[in-house]
C-alpha cells in the first residue's frame, strides 16, 4: 500500500508546488525571474511522481521478500549520518565562507563519504560549485552569501 500512497503524496505535493510556483513572476528569456526555476522544478517534481504513481499502479507486484531487520546494507547509516552531518556543517559555515566554497566542500565529503575516489569527488565538487553559482548568482540574479572574506 506504501508503494502505491508514496507515488500519489509526491504528485500531490508537486502539484501544489507547481500551483504555487507559476504565480510568480517568470521574466524575461535573457533575463528569468523568480518564478523560473521554482517552475521548473516543480513541473519535473510531477513528471516523477506521475511516472512513479504509474508504475506503482500498472507494473506487476513483485513477489514480497522476506528479509531481516539486521540485514541492513553495510554502512547504510553510516553514509546518511555522514550526508546529513555535512548538511548541518554547510549550513552552519555558509555565512562565514561562502556559497562557492560551501558547495565544493559539502558535494566532495558527500562523494566521499559515499565512497567516490579523491580526484572525482574534488573535480565533480568544483564543476557543481561553478555550475550552481553561475545558474544561480549570474543567470537568475539570487544574491548568494559570499563569506567574510
Amino acid at each position: 500500500m506504501l508503494a502505491r500512497a508514496l507515488p500519489l503524496v509526491v504528485l500531490i505535493a508537486a502539484g501544489i508546488y507547481l500551483s504555487l510556483a507559476i504565480k510568480l513572476p517568470y521574466g524575461a528569456t535573457a533575463r528569468p525571474g523568480a518564478g523560473f526555476y521554482p517552475t521548473l522544478v516543480a513541473v519535473f517534481a510531477c513528471l516523477v511522481g506521475l511516472v512513479a504513481a504509474a508504475q506503482a499502479f500498472f507494473a506487476p507486484r513483485p513477489a514480497r521478500a522476506v528479509v531481516a531487520a539486521d540485514a541492513e546494507l553495510p554502512g547504510a547509516r553510516r553514509r546518511v549520518f555522514s550526508t546529513v552531518g555535512a548538511l548541518a556543517v554547510s549550513c552552519f559555515v555558509l555565512p562565514w565562507i561562502g556559497y562557492v566554497a560551501t558547495a565544493f566542500l559539502f558535494v566532495t565529503v558527500v562523494l566521499r563519504a559515499l565512497g567516490s575516489r579523491w580526484p572525482a569527488a574534488l573535480v565533480i565538487g568544483g564543476v557543481s560549485a561553478a555550475v550552481s553559482f553561475y545558474l544561480f548568482a549570474v543567470l537568475l540574479d539570487v544574491p548568494l552569501p559570499r563569506g567574510v572574506w
